[in-house]
C-alpha cells in the first residue's frame, strides 16, 4: 500500500486489495531420513518457480502435515518469499497446540482450517516419501538439483543456517557430519 492508501485507511475509509489466487499444496506420506522441508520448499520451488507464487496465498495441507514439526512448518512458509508468494499458510492442528503448550501458550491456540468446500486456483501434490535431498544452485532458488547429481562438483563456500535452516535439528544435523572431520583448505565455512 502507498501512503495515501495508509492515509486513507487511517481515517476509516475503505482500503482494496486485489484476492490473491489460492494454491493448495497437498502433502502425502513422510519425510526419509535426511530429507527435510527445506526439500519441501525447494520441490514447490521445482514446481512453481521463483516469482511463480506472485499474486498467491500457497495453502500446505494433506495427510503429510502432521508428520511436520512447528520449526519444519516455519521453515517453509519462510521461504515462500522466494516463491514471491503473497503469504504462505498451514492449517494449526494437535501439533501447532502442543507446540504452543511447550511455550507455555496453550491458550493462545485456535484451531484454523481450510474449508472442506475450499477451492482452489492450482493444486500441487508432494509425496515427502517420495521426496530427496535437494539443493538450490547458484544463481537462483528455482535452479533445483537433486543431491546425487551434484557429485563431483567443486565446493567453495558453504553457508550453514539462515532463517530457513537454523533449527537445533538442523545444527545438530551439520554437527553429526563434521564431527571428527576437517574442512578442505580452499573451502570457506
Amino acid at each position: 500500500a502507498g501512503g495515501l492508501d495508509v492515509a486513507v485507511a487511517m481515517g476509516g475509509g475503505a482500503y482494496y486489495i486485489t484476492m490473491p489466487k489460492m494454491v493448495r499444496v497437498n502433502l502425502t506420506g513422510k519425510l526419509s531420513p535426511w530429507v527435510s522441508a527445506k526439500d519441501i520448499i525447494l520441490a514447490v520451488l521445482r514446481v512453481m518457480s521463483v516469482k511463480g507464487g506472485v499474486g498467491k496465498i500457497v495453502e500446505y495441507g494433506g495427510e503429510g502435515v502432521a508428520t511436520l514439526t512447528v520449526p519444519e512448518r516455519a521453515t517453509i512458509t519462510n521461504m515462500g518469499a522466494e516463491l514471491g508468494a503473497t503469504t504462505s499458510v498451514f492449517p494449526s492442528d494437535e501439533t501447532t497446540r502442543k507446540f504452543l503448550k511447550a511455550q507455555g501458550r496453550e491458550e493462545d491456540y485456535t484451531e484454523l482450517k481450510a474449508d472442506d468446500d475450499a477451492v482452489y486456483d492450482e493444486v500441487i501434490e508432494i509425496n515427502l516419501s517420495e521426496l530427496e535431498p535437494l539443493a538450490a544452485c547458484p544463481h537462483s532458488p528455482d535452479n533445483v538439483k537433486p543431491i546425487k547429481e551434484l557429485e563431483g562438483k567443486k565446493i567453495d563456500q558453504v553457508c550453514i543456517g539462515s532463517c530457513t535452516n537454523s533449527s537445533y535439528l538442523d545444527l545438530m544435523r551439520v554437527a553429526h557430519i563434521l564431527k571428527g572431520k576437517k574442512v578442505a583448505d580452499n573451502v570457506s565455512l
